[in-house]
């Protein structure tokens, strides 16, 4: 395994990452006169950490450089993949997407009239409901299979008061769904158990009840609890103004252009409400914390230690060449990277940076790259064209997008969250300058550039500006990806 590695936990070293370790691996770095530092993304565990590292090492070393692998524990992609399996096998989850589809599926089938009497009109959805169980239960078994074609285009109006007083009243007997509340109540926990695991910076999945995987916060507000002690009673009512609140807010989606296709966008407004905390909410707060962490103030805080470093070491002299490389979530990390550099040597560092198929928002990276212009050489973007980002499915049926889309739409903070490295951004007309000044500011930025964006797939153009990855995990080791950066290490941008 490769020993070019510092392992943070929280932010700080690892007891297996001394600081000794960190002066030995710039004192290398030095030496070569060409340093490569790669982060990761938060897709990935310590091992699959290390073996990326194993990977790149002599694909790096062969471009001239010396390379540093910052390994950090996140697990993003195995816990959102397996909690999504568990969660579509959830009877209740079920029947929420399908009432939520029904609900839209209502409001695009209004004629001008039931739109002005406030009515909905019925609308036989129970095709489609049959074709999503079959299609999740097929996906459960291992097997091949698509999410059927939704019922209906999307609305042409919101949902009004009226309309969602109707779905409040005809819900109320909806008894399939009373059933499933009450199974899901029966197995409520105790809130100080709850509260403690949510609180712990280790946990990855925290259950409000034994018989879900719904957000913990999203039961507490569904939840009728005399005693603040109690384990409490599921209300039938709260869930179906939640579900009407889901659909409305979908609905507003669609109507603002911000929606992700018709049935990513209802399983992310139904995670957002229900499940956010066990669908990746809680590993993307810790992760989040953890990219600060990395770059704080305590002498042992990973990033801010080898910074210091490097700082010590070219002011007695050297000259060094350095690259930074970010996969995913990694660019996070450069964005606070640059920031705690700025701080220690103003206007000392002078950084190459790759990001290989960015998870950071244009926000974070606007903020990064404008503020601290003075430590950047040059940044290429390397990652999918829309097309290809809709098809890399992170869950086949349940949400045929890429994790990027994921991101987007759930777990960041707000749905649809612009994110570097997706290409439906970079569409002014859809995201004009006014309405988002980050997003613009940064695509002025990145056209003013030669190819400061590759898009897969790019083959043929002058070196260190193609790329094949046609997933969202593929870009650390694709090899029309891994050439492009070794150009870029060995000759610059």
């Amino acid at each position: 395994m490769s020993d070019n590695v510092i392992h943070t936990h929280n932010g700080r070293l690892h007891a297996d990452t001394p600081l000794s370790k960190v002066d030995d691996l710039v004192s290398r770095a030095v030496d070569r006169g060409k340093l490569v530092l790669h982060f990761h993304g938060g897709l990935v565990s310590e091992q699959r950490g290390r073996q990326i590292a194993q990977f790149l090492a002599p694909k790096y070393e062969e471009a001239g450089a010396f390379p540093i692998f910052f390994v950090w524990e996140a697990g993003l992609f195995e816990t959102i993949r397996n909690n999504l399996g568990e969660i579509s096998q959830e009877k209740l989850f079920r029947l929420i997407l399908k009432r939520v589809g029904k609900i839209v599926a209502r409001k695009a089938a209004q004629t001008v009239g039931d739109r002005s009497a406030g009515a909905l009109p019925a609308v036989d959805t129970t095709t489609w409901d049959a074709e999503i169980d079959a299609a999740l239960d097929t996906m459960a078994r291992g097997e091949a299979a698509s999410p059927p074609p939704p019922p209906t285009q999307p609305p042409m109006s919101p949902l009004s008061t009226m309309e969602e007083r109707q779905l409040e009243t005809e819900m109320a007997t909806d008894f399939v769904l009373r059933q499933e509340v009450e199974a899901v109540s029966n197995g409520l926990r105790l809130p100080d158990e709850i509260a403690a695991e949510m609180a712990s910076r280790s946990a990855t999945t925290v259950k409000g009840s034994s018989k879900t995987l719904m957000d913990p916060g999203s039961l507490e507000r569904l939840v009728d609890r005399p005693d603040p002690g109690d384990r409490g009673v599921i209300s039938t009512a709260r869930i179906v103004k939640a579900i009407i609140l889901v659909a409305k807010r979908a609905i507003a989606r669609f109507l603002a252009g911000r929606g992700h296709g018709l049935h990513a966008t209802l399983v992310e407004e139904v995670l957002r409400e229900f499940y956010l905390a066990n669908v990746g909410g809680l590993i993307w707060k810790h992760m989040k914390k953890d990219t600060e962490d990395t770059f704080g103030d305590a002498a042992d805080c990973g990033g801010t230690a080898i910074l210091q470093r490097l700082n010590d070491r070219m002011d007695a002299g050297t000259s060094l060449e350095i690259t930074l490389v970010g996969h995913s979530t990694g660019a996070v990390l450069i964005a606070h990277l640059l920031k705690k550099a700025a701080e220690i040597r103003p206007g000392g560092f002078d950084f190459k940076i790759v990001f290989l198929a960015p998870a950071a928002t244009f926000d974070l990276a606007h903020q990064a790259i404008s503020t601290h212009s003075d430590e950047i050489a040059g940044l290429r973007i390397f990652t999918m064209t829309d097309e290809n980002e809709k098809k890399d499915d992170l869950v086949p049926v349940l949400y045929p997008h890429s994790l990027l889309y994921f991101v987007s739409g759930v777990v960041e903070f707000e749905p649809d969250a612009p994110i570097l490295g997706m290409a439906r951004y970079y569409e002014d007309s859809d995201f004009p300058d006014g309405d988002f000044p980050a997003v613009g500011a940064m695509r002025t930025y990145l056209t003013q550039g030669d190819d400061r964006v590759v898009w897969s797939i790019t083959e043929g153009a002058p070196a260190g500006r193609n790329t094949a990855a046609l997933k969202h995990g593929d870009f650390d080791n694709e090899d029309t990806t891994i050439a492009s950066v070794q150009h870029i290490i060995a000759s610059g941008l």
